[in-house]
Protein backbone atom coordinates (compact mmCIF):
# COMPACT_ATOMS: atom_id res chain seq x y z
CA UNK A 1 0.00 0.00 0.00
CA UNK A 2 1.52 3.42 -0.88
CA UNK A 3 1.02 6.84 0.72
CA UNK A 4 -1.68 7.68 -1.92
CA UNK A 5 -3.70 4.60 -0.51
CA UNK A 6 -3.07 4.83 2.98
CA UNK A 7 -6.36 6.41 4.68
CA UNK A 8 -6.63 9.37 6.57
CA UNK A 9 -8.22 8.02 9.09
CA UNK A 10 -5.36 5.81 10.25
CA UNK A 11 -3.07 8.93 11.07
CA UNK A 12 -5.82 10.58 13.02
CA UNK A 13 -6.96 7.59 14.79
CA UNK A 14 -3.09 7.42 15.78
CA UNK A 15 -3.41 10.79 16.83
CA UNK A 16 -6.27 10.40 18.77
CA UNK A 17 -4.80 7.07 20.84
CA UNK A 18 -1.65 8.87 21.11
CA UNK A 19 -2.47 11.85 22.59
CA UNK A 20 -5.28 9.74 24.90
CA UNK A 21 -2.38 7.98 26.29
CA UNK A 22 -3.67 4.57 25.21
CA UNK A 23 -0.73 3.64 23.30
CA UNK A 24 0.17 0.96 25.87
CA UNK A 25 -2.82 -0.65 25.75
CA UNK A 26 -3.58 -0.30 21.60
CA UNK A 27 -0.48 -1.21 20.63
CA UNK A 28 -0.44 -5.25 21.97
CA UNK A 29 -4.06 -4.81 21.34
CA UNK A 30 -2.39 -4.40 17.35
CA UNK A 31 -0.34 -7.62 17.36
CA UNK A 32 -3.36 -9.48 18.83
CA UNK A 33 -5.21 -7.98 15.77
CA UNK A 34 -2.60 -9.11 13.31
CA UNK A 35 -2.70 -12.69 14.07
CA UNK A 36 -7.01 -12.55 14.64
CA UNK A 37 -7.57 -9.63 12.39
CA UNK A 38 -9.94 -11.78 10.02
CA UNK A 39 -12.10 -13.67 13.16
CA UNK A 40 -12.60 -10.55 14.65
CA UNK A 41 -14.09 -8.32 11.74
CA UNK A 42 -16.48 -11.41 11.55
CA UNK A 43 -17.15 -11.19 14.66
CA UNK A 44 -17.79 -7.57 14.41
CA UNK A 45 -19.90 -7.83 11.22
CA UNK A 46 -22.12 -10.14 13.52
CA UNK A 47 -22.31 -7.46 16.75
CA UNK A 48 -23.00 -4.74 14.32
CA UNK A 49 -26.65 -4.16 14.82
CA UNK A 50 -25.81 -4.15 18.41
CA UNK A 51 -22.95 -2.02 18.24
CA UNK A 52 -24.32 0.60 16.16
CA UNK A 53 -25.97 2.31 19.39
CA UNK A 54 -22.26 2.44 20.71
CA UNK A 55 -20.58 3.62 17.63
CA UNK A 56 -21.42 5.50 14.67
CA UNK A 57 -21.43 2.78 11.44
CA UNK A 58 -18.20 4.60 9.83
CA UNK A 59 -16.08 3.65 12.72
CA UNK A 60 -17.87 -0.03 13.05
CA UNK A 61 -16.63 0.16 9.07
CA UNK A 62 -13.49 1.66 9.83
CA UNK A 63 -12.66 -1.28 12.29
CA UNK A 64 -13.24 -3.63 10.24
CA UNK A 65 -11.56 -2.62 7.59
CA UNK A 66 -8.66 -2.60 9.36
CA UNK A 67 -9.16 -5.64 11.24
CA UNK A 68 -9.04 -7.62 7.58
CA UNK A 69 -5.77 -5.24 6.43
CA UNK A 70 -2.88 -6.32 8.25
CA UNK A 71 -0.99 -3.60 6.42
CA UNK A 72 -3.11 -0.87 7.90
CA UNK A 73 -2.64 -2.72 10.87
CA UNK A 74 0.85 -2.02 10.98
CA UNK A 75 0.59 1.03 9.32
CA UNK A 76 -1.25 2.03 12.95
CA UNK A 77 1.55 0.30 14.98
CA UNK A 78 3.85 2.62 12.75
CA UNK A 79 2.24 5.99 13.63
CA UNK A 80 1.70 5.03 17.56
CA UNK A 81 5.65 4.26 17.59
CA UNK A 82 6.52 6.69 15.08
CA UNK A 83 8.10 4.32 12.61
CA UNK A 84 6.85 5.36 9.68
Amino acid sequence: MNEKETPAWIAVWAEHIATSGLSPIVLPCLDVARAFGFLGSQALLLVQPLAIHLAPESTLERISILLDDPELLRLLQAYLTEER
